[in-house]
């Protein structure tokens, strides 16, 4: 099993490793040296990354200092598919190559940002590889618009092409990034992709397993036969201490807020404005850090709101009203899976990928800024605890993950496929 070293990627994976491990399987985990503890805790065998390329999700700035330059959008998302997703390629490939031979690998099992795998997929004599989606579908489709103006598909006139949404500084950007994917294909020994380098990974595994629900997603008739929705896991968070102070009594309803785990290095995007906006609501507020110290944050919680490092979602999206959220997929879906509404205030990494599904699904709020304005937030806040709509549809999309058991349906593909 192998995974990009930041929580939103291997989190994931290792839920599904530790599963298979319970049911009798050998599992092997290729990811950063950060996440050796967690890997080995699941019974799993621990391969770092070559040296070369781990970075430290905390600190990318350190390892990629054109990024803190650009603001979050396009040209920042570019960058990263260039340098963090694309040139590791070649060592990535080696190590998956000698993992593969070493331990006599069966099945390969990557989330969908490990991109090492492109090299093999292209092999004619490998192991069976199996996807994992863990960020909103990146597949390119006559329905949907990736990478651009993101315009959900059902607003879009039947006879409107492509060409005619993408500007051309954006196309620019996605030829950019193509390019350097190619490159590191043919310095792998590979050959350069017919396909765009999203759609070359999906289409390639075997099978493709998108931990979402079609209730999520655009709808669309041109998706590939190996690509199955199988629900969203349940979360794997630390674990925390569940009573944080407030009397059982306490009927208000309950905000959960969070900045994700790599764009919450300043709280004025999104944690101190939300504090600001809904201090004054009759409502709980529990921020989560997402690991990042909680000491400045503190002295400015109004007396309704309650701030933790770390919490588990699952302890607390059963009881909450609205989710406020810079937009991470997987804390998405959690919130979905409990029939919680939304509010999406971020447009770096994927995530306005992930507003679009929200808004074209009816349950939730997209801001379209990573900084919010207090008024913003204040309005849309109100607007979903208000309307009961945005909730009446969430409870549609929870209805649809509840049909779904994704560990078992990944675990009976490894059985069907290594037998």
């Amino acid at each position: 099993m192998a995974a990009v070293a930041t929580p939103g990627h291997i989190f994931p994976i290792l839920d599904i490793g530790k599963y298979l491990v319970a049911q009798g399987h050998q599992v092997t985990v290729l990811t950063g040296e950060l996440f050796r503890e967690r890997s080995e805790t699941i019974g799993a065998k621990f391969v770092p990354f070559d040296a070369r390329v781990d970075f430290d999700y905390r600190h990318l700035e350190e390892h990629f200092p054109q990024r803190a330059a650009l603001p979050p959008g396009n040209a920042q998302m570019a960058l990263a598919l260039k340098d963090f997703f694309a040139a590791p390629i070649p060592l990535l490939h080696q190590q998956l190559l000698a993992v593969i031979k070493a331990e006599a690998i069966d099945v390969v099992i990557i989330e969908n940002g490990f991109y090492g795998v492109l090299p093999l997929l292209q092999l004619k004599e490998r192991p069976v590889v199996f996807g994992v989606g863990v960020t909103p579908l990146p597949y390119s489709s006559r329905d949907s618009v990736f990478y651009g103006p993101r315009i959900a598909p059902a607003l879009l006139p039947y006879d409107l092409s492509r060409e005619q949404l993408v500007d051309k500084e954006t196309q620019t950007l996605i030829d950019e990034v193509q390019q350097s994917f190619n490159v590191a294909l043919e310095l792998s020994g590979g050959s350069a992709l017919r396909l765009p380098f999203t759609d070359a990974l999906i289409a390639g595994c075997d099978s493709f397993f998108q931990l979402s629900t079609a209730a999520l997603e655009y709808a669309r008739d041109d998706l590939p036969q190996n690509l199955h929705f199988i629900g969203a896991l349940k979360g794997s968070g630390k674990s925390v201490v569940r009573n944080i102070g407030w009397d059982q009594s306490d009927s208000r309803p309950l905000v959960v807020v969070t900045q994700g785990t790599i764009a919450n290095v300043d709280f004025n995007q999104l944690i101190i404005p939300t504090l600001n906006a809904l201090a004054q609501l009759p409502v709980r507020i529990l921020v989560t850090t997402g690991g990042r110290e909680v000491d400045g944050l503190i002295d400015k919680l109004p007396a309704n709101a309650k701030v933790q490092q770390f919490i588990s979602f699952d302890d607390w999206f059963g009881q909450a009203s609205l989710f406020i959220t810079n937009g991470g997929y997987g804390t998405i879906n959690q919130a979905l899976e409990y029939g919680v509404p939304l509010i999406i205030a971020g447009v770096g990494e994927d995530k306005q990928e992930a507003a679009m599904r929200i808004v074209a699904a009816g349950c939730g709020i997209n801001l379209r800024t990573s900084y919010p304005s207090e008024a913003q937030l204040l309005e849309a806040a109100t607007r979903i605890l208000q309307q009961p709509s945005y909730r009446q549809r969430a409870e549609l999309i929870q209805a649809d993950y509840a049909r779904h058991d994704p560990l078992a349906t990944i675990a009976a593909d490894v059985l069907a496929f290594t037998r």
